[in-house]
């Protein structure tokens, strides 16, 4: 049996950056999906109390009332594509049991749906005995995210759920998200070991989103030249540059006014949603040096710089946030066997 697991993650500075070939800081919580890989004679997806029996290509069709069921399917279907290079591998008759939970809010902003996509990739990969580097595997999963389930994403989420811990993650150019050999891998800098206080709370909205709606309609406009989304997306990218070097230096003021305008920024080019700006304002007016979206517009999660993140949980919680999360620089994704 091949068990994996992989945290979910907060966005400190820099997102939504990861889209436009930006950089951003991102650091892991402490919540986690989990999956297992087992033999069968059936093959059976078990996904966050979705359970069905794969017979035939019909059972692999989406279906939009089953979201955790499509992730495995996604996952399964895309690595039975010829084009997907695994055909000397990866048996597309074999039958296995995956199991499949999560613990991490989904469709939150917390990359829980990307988290159970990468948990379930990376079991059925080691179920077949196939190796990747890190690099390829956070690659891998967002081909299929983007390709197979048609979501609009960036990067941030599949580099930070496979590596981990507090990381600048550097994405120049790869704005095309183009997946051919001639583009370059994500550069992840590990910053946990230079900063060991991380004074954030991650508030979640109870809202749930889909992040491919929230990113879809800016992309477009992105594409076709939009002066002021060029503009904007690249300051981003920035703010994500100047926020690693206030967070070495440990200057929380400066950072806060980068969340500031990251989040300014945000709200003007995609929205953030009504909720998560009344929750960003009530963490401001309790005294955030600053605050913005976490992940997942109009809706979701933000995250707020207080030195006694603790203090600042409590006010947020009185404003109507329904759950709390802490950062945790822990260990990316991890696979056991036996």
């Amino acid at each position: 049996m091949v068990r994996v697991t992989a945290p979910g993650r907060g966005g400190i500075i820099g997102n939504p950056s990861d889209i436009y070939g930006g950089t951003m800081v991102s650091c892991s919580i402490g919540e986690r999906a989990d999956a297992t890989v087992s033999p069968s004679p059936r093959l059976i997806f078990d996904v966050y109390g979705q359970w069905a029996e794969i017979t035939g290509e019909a059972d692999l069709e989406f279906d939009p009332e089953l979201h955790f069921l499509d992730v495995a399917k996604a996952v399964w279907r895309y690595l039975r594509r010829p084009e997907a290079g695994f055909a000397d591998r990866v048996d597309p008759h074999a039958t296995f049991h995956v199991r499949a939970h999560s613990n991490i809010p989904l469709k939150a902003g917390c990359a829980g749906s990307t988290a159970m996509l990468m948990v379930i990739l990376a079991g059925i990969l080691r179920h077949f005995e196939v190796s990747m580097t890190r690099h390829e595997l956070a690659e891998l999963g967002r081909r299929i995210e983007r390709h197979e389930l048609g979501v609009h994403c960036g990067y941030q989420d599949q580099y930070m759920i496979v590596f981990g811990g507090l990381n600048c993650i550097e994405l120049r150019d790869k704005q095309n998200h183009a997946d051919n050999k001639d583009s370059p891998f994500a550069t992840v800098e590990p910053l946990t070991d230079d900063v060991p206080d991380l004074p954030f709370i991650l508030a979640n909205t109870g809202i749930q989103h889909s992040s491919s709606q929230f990113h879809a309609e800016p992309r477009k406009k992105w594409e076709e030249g939009d002066p002021r989304r060029l503009e904007g997306f690249e300051r981003i990218g920035m703010l994500g540059r100047l926020g690693k070097k206030a967070l070495l230096t440990r200057d929380w003021e400066w950072l806060g006014e980068l969340m500031n305008e990251n989040h300014r920024l945000t709200d003007e080019l995609v929205g953030a949603g009504d909720e998560n700006n009344r929750l960003i304002q009530a963490a401001l007016e309790a005294g955030a040096l600053g605050a913005k979206l976490s992940g997942a517009g109009r809706g979701g999660t933000i995250i707020a710089l207080h030195e006694d993140p603790d203090w600042m949980g409590e006010q947020l919680l009185r404003a109507g946030a329904k759950r709390l999360i802490r950062l945790e620089p822990g260990p990316g994704l991890t696979v056991e066997a036996n």
